[in-house]
């Protein structure tokens, strides 16, 4: 089991390559918006479980500033939710999801990430990576339900 950066990491790209997807392929576009719709909150909210949940009193202005992200993320990601697909809208709230997304990915990796190495063990980043892949599949599981 990868530690549970790694694990964030590969979540940003796939997650990156989701919003690629949405942007260059219209065939795709209703399988793709499915699949960021679960894996979008899924990691957020698996972040905010493990990794922030941790990191929140050693270090708490950052994780403060990220939950503020994700809050924004989600109330960015509803408002997109409700633009039908074929609408004129879609793609700029597309657009602009991806930018608040792609900007807290950059932070995080930046900020929360070097934290993270500094305050906890390789033993408990590789424990929050099988903490992290369990609320994943418990919030995957949420989404389907």
């Amino acid at each position: 089991m990868p530690q549970i950066l790694e694990l964030i990491r590969d979540d940003h790209d796939l997650i990156r390559d989701l919003f690629d997807e949405l942007e260059s392929n219209p065939e795709t576009r209703d399988v793709r918006c499915i699949t960021l719709r679960r894996e979008l909150p899924g990691h957020v909210y698996a972040e905010e479980a493990t990794l922030y949940a941790r990191l929140g009193d050693m270090v708490p202005e950052e994780i403060q500033r990220s939950l503020d992200e994700h809050t924004e993320i989600r109330e960015t990601l509803a408002r997109f939710e409700m633009i039908p697909l074929r609408d004129d809208a879609w793609m700029p709230a597309l657009v602009d999801l991806r930018e608040r997304v792609e900007a807290h990915f950059a932070s995080e990796e930046r900020e929360v990430f070097t934290r993270a190495e500094h305050h906890l063990s390789p033993a408990e980043l590789f424990r929050l990576g099988e903490m992290f892949e369990e609320e994943k599949q418990k919030a995957a599981q949420f989404a389907a339900g």
